[in-house]
C-alpha cells in the first residue's frame, strides 16, 4: 500500500467529495478524474476554508494537475514566506 503525505491524503479526500469519484493515488489529475473549472472553484474555497490560505489560481489551473502538485502549493502557500508573516 502507498504511503502519501497528510497533505495529498487531504487533497484526494476532497477531490473525491469534489468530483464524486474515489481518489487514490497521488498522480491521478485532476481534469482526467472530470474537474472542469467549476470543480476547481470548489476545491479552491475548501482549501481557503480548511486550511486557511488562498491558493494562487494559477498554479491549480495547469495541464496535468496531479494530487502530488496540489499538496505541494498548499505546503508551500503555508510557508511564513508565502504568506508574508516574520518566520
Amino acid at each position: 500500500m502507498a504511503m502519501f503525505g497528510v497533505l495529498e491524503t487531504e487533497v484526494m479526500r476532497l477531490w473525491s467529495e469534489i468530483l464524486g469519484v474515489e481518489v487514490t493515488s497521488a498522480d491521478q489529475d485532476f481534469f482526467e478524474l472530470g474537474g472542469q473549472s467549476l470543480a476547481m472553484v470548489q476545491f479552491l474555497a475548501m482549501v481557503e476554508a480548511e486550511f486557511r490560505i488562498e491558493l494562487p489560481v494559477e498554479v491549480l489551473f495547469v495541464e496535468g494537475l496531479t494530487v502530488a502538485q496540489a499538496a505541494r502549493a498548499i505546503e508551500e502557500s503555508r510557508t511564513p514566506a508565502a504568506t508574508g508573516e516574520p518566520s
